[in-house]
């Protein structure tokens, strides 16, 4: 073991500086030249939080942590974000390691590195609501260089009315106030884009002299849910025919993909023709005829599924193909639509300009719901509710997590958009509690994940079984779980909570091998506070929650009430 005081001397003589911090953004424990590079020493810097730091590294790393928990040590998440002079790493027991050295501790190169390195993007915005730094993803999303960017007010890549919507926010953060918000933006380009964002104010001698903004770019997520609710709303609606209600349908789905096609055809003998159709260019007419070779489609039916391109121009599938020659189209995505088991024809949706990204599978699964759902108006025409109620089982399964049957993160939010919307209407308060297994992880490295799926489907359960009628518990994603309870007071929320913990507790997941195995679970409980937004309950939960797992788990704590 090499003695502390050994190593203490090394890093002191490098001018280095180690700081591990926990989930919450407090300082755990101090190593190396504190006091040099720092200002402080060791003693003073243990259980302070790092946004009282003066050092604009340590805090935008806190800012990373707190807010987006991008360094937390989970599948598919970064794991370390390093330069020469500040590195950032999560560790095992899901606290984070920073690192300093001396090399221009406050010199915006070093900034800009450590910006380059995380997977969001980070700007600093002058007084005057001008870029003074853009880190890469942030250049690599606006389609500019650096010195292309620098010095452009922020306005010049909003439309006039986001920028409005933005405004205010920028105003607060450089009267010292740290904003945080999620909307719905429109770029100058035309994109548009569903936000992440928080703003945290950067002081010089105690003023504030910009603020930088680290953003989360949730446009898939976003525009999914707005899609759902808009085809959900669509197919409700009594005041339309069938052919408006699925041009509807179309438009809708264009505006996800961000192409300019949509077209619904029928195929009989080789003969490809345009039934519906939504265009943002010239107006495509129903009825338009092709001979089927002459389409994509064909490699559709080929495919026998969703088929997709971004760029035919380099696809080797589509080389030569007599579509690219006669319409040059650049993006498309097609699925088969079957009526009684028999092909009837396509779904397409496309564009004459390459797509930015590739289609996701979200964006697969998405195409599979909008075909089904339109395979269904086109069967049953005069069975309008049928088909209603079709759209319903599609847009819940949407909203369901597929290995526990339970509601996932959009049911979740679904439910509580109506929640919130009933508080404001005057009904009595809610609470969330968020419960995660304690010690997942040992159980999927002991067992192995399939053993690990099972007690999650068996905690789902488990937790229903001490419900309220009315009460919703949702799955959020890994070993984390949500309890909904609707006009609970907190104790009464408590009550409830310490219900279903001991109720897991007392109970066994039995294994093939005739094992059987005890699960635990910790939970922080939040009641909603008249005018909070849901991100800022959700945040006050999740605080009480891993308060409880630092306490020893298998225990709840009570969320602290906003200040």
């Amino acid at each position: 073991m090499i003695p502390p005081s050994w190593r203490e001397e090394v890093l002191t003589l490098a001018r280095t500086v180690h700081l591990q911090v926990d989930r919450d953004g407090r300082i755990l424990d101090a190593i190396g030249d504190t006091d040099t590079l720092l200002d402080e020493p060791r003693e003073a810097l243990i259980d302070r939080p790092l946004h009282e730091l003066a050092d604009p590294r340590v805090r935008l790393a806190a800012t990373l942590i707190e807010q987006f928990s991008i360094l937390a040590p989970e599948p598919g998440q970064t794991r370390a974000v390093e330069t020469d002079a500040c590195s950032v790493y999560a560790l095992s027991d899901s606290s984070v390691a920073l690192r300093l050295t001396s090399e221009a501790s406050h010199d915006d190169g070093v900034i800009r590195r450590l910006a380059d390195r995380l997977p969001v993007m980070v700007a600093y915005v002058d007084p005057d609501g001008r870029f003074r730094l853009n880190n890469q993803a942030y250049l690599d999303f606006i389609g500019l260089s650096r010195e292309a960017l620098y010095g452009r007010p922020v306005s010049s890549v909003l439309d006039e009315a986001s920028y409005a919507k933005v405004a205010p926010r920028f105003r607060r953060a450089l009267a010292g106030e740290e904003v945080t918000y999620e909307d719905r933006l429109t770029l100058a380009d035309g994109r548009i884009v569903y936000f992440k964002v928080h703003y945290v104010p950067d002081y010089i001698d105690g003023e504030v002299a910009g603020f930088y903004a680290i953003i989360q770019d949730i446009s898939e997520y976003g525009a999914m849910i707005q899609l759902l609710r808009d085809v959900h709303t669509g197919i409700n609606r009594t005041d339309i025919d069938t052919r408006e209600i699925v041009e509807q349908l179309l438009e809708d789905a264009l505006a996800y993909l961000s192409l300019e096609i949509g077209l619904i055809s029928r195929i009989e003998d080789e003969r490809y023709t345009v039934w519906w159709a939504a265009s943002r260019g010239p107006e495509i007419a129903p009825g338009t005829t092709f001979p089927l070779g002459d389409t994509y489609c064909r490699l559709v039916l080929d495919e026998a599924d969703v088929f997709h391109t971004v760029r035919a121009g380099e696809d080797p599938r589509i080389s030569g193909h007599p579509c690219y020659q006669a319409f040059g189209l650049e993006s498309y995505i097609g699925i088969p639509l079957r009526v009684n088991g028999r092909v009837w024809g396509t779904l397409n949706f496309s564009s004459a300009a390459p797509r930015g990204r590739p289609f996701s599978e979200i964006e697969e699964e998405l195409l599979r719901l909008i075909a089904n759902a339109t395979e269904r108006v086109i069967t049953h025409e005069v069975e309008f509710e049928r088909v209603r109620r079709e759209r319903d089982r599609m847009a819940n399964r949407a909203m369901t997590d597929h290995l526990t049957g339970l509601p996932n993160r959009s049911g979740l939010e679904h439910r509580i958009e109506g929640l919130m919307q009933a508080r404001e209407a005057g009904e009595p308060p809610f609470c969330l509690a968020m419960l995660d297994i304690d010690h997942f992880k040992v159980i999927n490295d002991t067992h192995g994940h399939d053993v690990g799926d099972r007690v999650l489907r068996w905690l789902g359960e488990r937790m229903a079984q001490c419900l309220r009628d009315g009460d919703l518990v949702a799955r959020t994603g890994g070993e984390e779980f949500v309890i909904v309870m609707p006009g609970a007071s907190q104790r009464a929320a408590r009550e409830i909570v310490e219900r279903v913990r001991t109720h897991v507790r007392r109970g066994r997941v039995s294994l093939d091998d005739g094992q059987e195995i005890g699960v635990t679970v910790s939970g922080g409980i939040g009641e909603h506070q008249p005018g909070e937004s849901y991100p800022g309950l959700f945040r006050r939960t999740d605080a009480a929650l891993y308060a409880a797992k630092r306490a020893g788990r298998d225990r709840t704590h009570l969320a602290a009430c906003p200040a």
